[in-house]
């Protein structure tokens, strides 16, 4: 049923679900020894990473408000449009240098307290056990279940561990226990990232704080951290900063991370809803988690058939078999629903936050280089959704779409002060406090078109629900004042001819010209192709919406005046709108191709030219010396040569794709 009139409730409760007969899991016969190789676990706001140690457990926290920074009045320079168009003449009139120079001055933003999300840092448990020598083990991630689960023997004693993030309940919950009494204990403790003070009380391990991180800016949200443990027949002790578990053979604990970003009363709730889930048995918690985890996921199966299956085998050994060239077709399969796995531990139609450059599941390691871990919205956020509606989960979408309106909050200030536009728009890196100016340095951050880029994933929702209440209430809207932006930002060519945005940039690249490395021109390809999915994607949810006639031709006019997508001398698709040379011919980005994926501006049927010009793109970056060949850049050319219905090549830079990953 895609009857037009069907709202998104409707939708999530009609979608057909697949009950597999298998659990879909990862497997390991030893710990993780380092925060790559953990397991993750998440509600769409609470996360963790689970080793699985025997003598120790580490579980790495994380919760998606958990930022430095503050909103940043002052992020934009203004400029204007009389400003504007005298820079604008100056890329007209081909003086390019002095062009760049003026707008790396003036069309660069001026963060002050940008920020970044931060982790938490680590719970620590050190078990002593009755018996000695360490066999059997075995650590697993249950995909379908959302539950990750380590058991080994010591001893003659069979102990279990299992650990999961659950949305209804909204906590982190772990059990251990043991199939004799009294044979293990444990010490809690914290290795905290964050400045905080721990205390303990009644059976909980309590740390509060404030979020600082001076490297990118003053502020930061206020936090409380409350971990409490049941262990029925067991003696619970508490120090000042740790808790001790003495002869136990069971154990639960109970984890919930708030901030006060948007929540005045974040302390409360921390302790009402640890309080909550104490008082639950551990199989009604599990029980209830499932019952929510299991329907999402498994409303998609996918089975590859190979010639033989190596479930038998451990999950790292199986990447080192496809990394030295022997087939897996099942590990791809089970690569594809761990994709779907991470997106619905990210983000889920409750998540305060769309997930971030890393998600949760922060390292601590990006949020110390320089691109932070902010979002960023010249691939990596969009990325991240592309696998929502393709993987049956379009709830998870609905953080993103709250995000977006909050961008159109900002973004209509930015689009006034800096060009002296209606509407709306956004750039490169944005944050949770507003930010929506260029970056400090226009080569990756003058990108305007970041936000239609972004309102792109509106539309598509759109087309995979047909939900006509959403398309009005939210959609629209944020189309149309992304489209407002555009139609007042974007000038007539010299002659007359097309309509043209800029200057701007083709993330994060760069082109030669006069013996110099440039940046921004007039109309770069991306801006074409993403120019033209806001203003179509307005005009048809306009036309559906039986609304705004008026504006409908203009969009339509505007549509007409666009330049086309063009090649190059050598028959590659242009990434500027002049032929210019490329710059850097390794670069990682490839945004100029954005119209043969995500979007479908170039394909084989229909710009079949255009289609062989994309080819020869794809050839010259995978040819190029020292490609960039990171992982979202080698999962682009999966997508690109999927769109050219190359499964060949597709599936080769599958097994490649995974050199970049930990086992």
């Amino acid at each position: 049923d895609r009857s037009p009139s069907r709202g998104l409730g409707d939708v999530y409760k009609r979608q057909s679900l697949y009950s597999m007969d298998r659990t879909v899991s990862l497997w390991y016969n030893t710990p993780a020894d380092e925060w790559m190789k953990a397991l993750p676990i998440g509600n769409g706001r609470l996360a963790a990473m689970v080793y699985g140690g025997v003598e120790r457990e580490t579980i790495a926290l994380n919760e998606s408000s958990m930022w430095s920074g503050e909103y940043d009045e002052h992020q934009e320079q203004p400029f204007g449009k009389q400003k504007l168009s005298e820079l604008r003449n100056l890329f007209f009139e081909g003086k390019l240098v002095e062009g760049n120079r003026l707008a790396g001055k003036y069309l660069r933003g001026t963060p002050h307290s940008f920020g970044t999300h931060l982790p938490i840092g680590d719970l620590k448990l050190d078990f002593i056990y009755s018996g000695k020598g360490m066999t059997d083990y075995r650590r697993s991630l249950s995909l379908n279940e959302g539950v990750s689960k380590v058991s080994y023997r010591v001893g003659d004693v069979r102990y279990t561990r299992e650990s999961f993030s659950t949305n209804p309940d909204d906590v982190i919950v772990m059990r251990m226990s043991a199939d004799k009494k009294k044979s293990f204990s444990a010490i809690l403790s914290l290795d905290l990232l964050r400045d905080a003070q721990v205390t303990t009380e009644k059976n909980q391990l309590i740390f509060s704080g404030k979020v600082s991180f001076p490297k990118l800016g003053k502020g930061g949200v206020g936090f409380e951290g409350r971990i409490a443990v049941n262990a029925p027949r067991a003696t619970v002790q508490l120090d000042a900063d740790k808790i001790k578990i003495n002869d136990a053979d069971e154990l639960t604990i109970i984890i919930d991370i708030r901030t006060d970003y948007k929540n005045e009363q974040f302390k409360d709730l921390c302790r009402e809803t640890v309080n909550k889930a104490a008082v639950k048995s551990y199989k009604a918690l599990r029980t209830r988690h499932i019952k929510d985890f299991m329907p999402l996921f498994e409303r998609v199966s996918l089975n590859i058939e190979g010639e033989e299956s190596f479930e038998q085998l451990p999950t790292d050994e199986r990447w080192q078999r496809l990394k030295s060239g022997k087939a897996d077709e099942g590990l791809i399969a089970l690569f594809f629903q761990y994709g779907r796995y991470l997106l619905l531990s990210s983000s889920r139609s409750n998540s305060p936050l769309p997930v971030a450059l890393q998600g949760p599941f922060n390292d601590n390691l990006a949020c110390n280089m320089c691109w932070t871990s902010d979002y960023h919205m010249d691939i990596n956020t969009q990325q991240n959704y592309w696998i929502a509606n393709v993987g049956n989960l379009a709830e998870c979408n609905l953080p993103l779409f709250k995000y977006i309106e909050d961008l159109a909050v900002h973004g209509a200030k930015t689009a006034r002060v800096v060009y002296g536009c209606k509407g709306w728009t956004a750039h490169t890196v944005a944050n949770i406090w507003g930010f929506t100016a260029p970056s400090a340095a226009i080569g990756f951050g003058l990108f305007p078109t970041a936000s239609s880029w972004m309102a792109s994933h509106l539309w598509t929702q759109y087309e995979y629900t047909l939900d006509k209440s959403f398309l009005a209430e939210t959609a629209y809207p944020l189309l149309k004042g992304n489209a407002e932006f555009l139609l007042d930002y974007m000038t007539e060519s010299p002659d007359g001819k097309y309509l043209m945005t800029g200057p701007s940039i083709s993330p994060e690249n760069a082109f030669r010209y006069e013996n110099t490395y440039l940046c921004a021109s007039m109309m770069p390809t991306c801006d074409r192709v993403l120019v033209y999915e806001t203003l179509n994607s307005c005009m048809q949810a306009a036309s559906i919406l039986n609304i705004d006639e008026a504006f409908q031709d203009t969009l339509k006019q505007a549509l007409s005046k666009l330049p086309p997508i063009r090649l190059r001398a050598n028959g590659a698709i242009r990434e500027w709108f002049e032929d210019y040379e490329e710059g850097v011919p390794n670069h990682r980005h490839t945004t100029h191709l954005l119209a043969l994926y995500p979007f479908s501006q170039i394909s084989l049927e229909g710009t079949p030219e255009l289609a062989l010009g994309a080819r020869k793109t794809i050839e010259g970056r995978l040819s190029a010396k020292n490609w960039e060949d990171v992982e979202w850049s080698r999962a682009n050319m999966m997508c690109f040569y999927a769109r050219l219905k190359d499964e060949k090549e597709a599936y080769n830079s599958t097994p490649v794709s995974y050199t970049h990953l930990r086992a």
